[in-house]
């Protein structure tokens, strides 16, 4: 049985016209991407200065294959082809009934040096399965976006605008890119604002204001390309890989006062094959995020940095034909770091939640993003996200942070 996504389909496209109609929307009237660009150098002010890195698995990660309860018949059962067992994990060493997949040796490592914490059956209420709306909550923080006021920004960019309004103090990889492409999300969106630009710029006379802000502001752009490519020039990392995390450590070598970095690793939707999927996916994100943290120690700036790893939603509790799993509720959030607070958090599923359709949700995902905001950042995650109404339980059965 082949179970196929329509919606994960149009991931790529869906995406690209979103964010090049965002970037467009932003040049033509001087907003937020310009205006922050456009702003000189500033270093962060309040808060501890620690680093963030948000590391998003789009598509969906199967928690149960990261950290498996291989000793409970249930999961065994709903999992004949998929289920891990006990020579494909390491036992966690304080809940031997748990394993993290033996393809994740370096989240292992951490774990049992007390540096990685795994909150539980972590998601938002009323969760459908979207992968393009579930994306937008854990970007924006809120349920209904359109109805919801002070949300043009993803949360990290209101709390940059909120506590540290740096043009640096939060840098998205994926927006950014390689530094050599700085300012621009993707090769056609750079021809386009070459071109607009360019036209712009052979009027010798009659700008009217706004064309000229526009304009000066495309000229900072690439003066701060010029700037960052040569702050990062020098950069030189611990292995030959050149992944999604490895650019925010050549980027935190710049050395510009950020704060938050924003990463993305794609392709965790495994409706089918998820066996062959896994095998690439989970070892190039553990040696990826090895040699990110090696780079990071290499730069002095490891001891002060957390790499927060989630995903839109997890998967079904049960194999489908495939196999694969589909879109499923309940997933896990993963904390690292050498500061970290290591351990099992939020709602450890036991043969009940095993036995529903998806794991249920215990831990709301703001709750997790607020305990990383006020104890590792140092700040009031409050007006970030109660904010029209909305309101969350921020309890996730422990603290994040030694």
């Amino acid at each position: 049985m082949n179970h196929s996504c329509k919606e994960c389909n149009d991931v790529s496209r869906r995406s690209f016209i979103t964010r090049a109609g965002a970037a467009f929307g932003a040049m033509a009237f001087a907003d937020p991407l310009l205006r922050m660009v456009a702003q000189t150098y500033a270093q962060s002010s309040g808060g501890t200065g620690n680093i963030l890195v948000l590391c998003q698995l789009n598509g969906g990660l199967d928690a149960l294959s990261f950290l498996a309860p291989f000793t409970n018949p249930v999961y065994q059962s709903n999992r004949p082809q998929l289920a891990l067992n006990a020579s494909q994990v390491t036992p966690l060493p304080d809940h031997a009934e748990f394993g993290i997949n033996n393809q994740f040796a370096y989240f292992s490592e951490l774990y049992a040096a007390g540096q990685c914490a795994i909150v539980q059956q972590v998601a938002y209420p009323r969760g459908n399965g979207s992968h393009f709306e579930s994306q937008e909550i854990y970007e924006y923080g809120v349920r209904n976006l359109a109805s919801q006021v002070g949300t043009s920004a993803t949360w990290y960019e209101r709390l940059r605008k909120t506590y540290f309004n740096a043009p640096f103090g939060v840098m998205s990889v994926d927006n950014i890119g390689d530094p050599q492409r700085y300012g621009y999300p993707d090769t056609t969106y750079r021809r386009g604002a070459q071109a607009a630009f360019g036209r712009l710029a052979t009027l010798k006379q009659n700008r009217n204001p706004m064309q000229q802000a526009v304009l000066n502001q495309y000229s900072r752009i690439d003066q701060l390309g010029e700037e960052l490519r040569a702050k990062t020039a020098g950069f030189v990392s611990s292995g030959m890989a050149r992944g999604e995390i490895y650019r925010a450590a050549q980027l935190a070598s710049a050395n510009l006062g950020t704060q938050i970095f924003k990463v993305e690793y794609g392709g965790f939707d495994t409706h089918g094959s998820q066996l062959d999927a896994n095998a690439s996916l989970f070892p190039r994100l553990d040696t990826e995020f090895r040699q990110f943290a090696q780079d990071m120690q290499a730069l002095g700036l490891w001891d002060r940095t957390a790499v927060l790893f989630y995903s839109e939603f997890g998967r079904r509790n049960r194999e489908n034909g495939s196999p694969g799993t589909d879109h499923g509720h309940g997933g896990h959030m993963i904390l690292c770091g050498p500061h970290v607070h290591g351990g099992l958090l939020g709602q450890a599923p036991t043969s009940s939640d095993l036995g529903e359709d998806n794991l249920p949700y215990y831990v709301d995902f703001r709750g997790v993003y607020a305990n990383v905001i006020r104890n590792w950042l140092g700040f009031d995650p409050n007006p970030i996200f109660q904010i029209d109404g909305e309101t969350y339980d921020e309890n996730i059965g422990g603290s994040l942070l030694a």
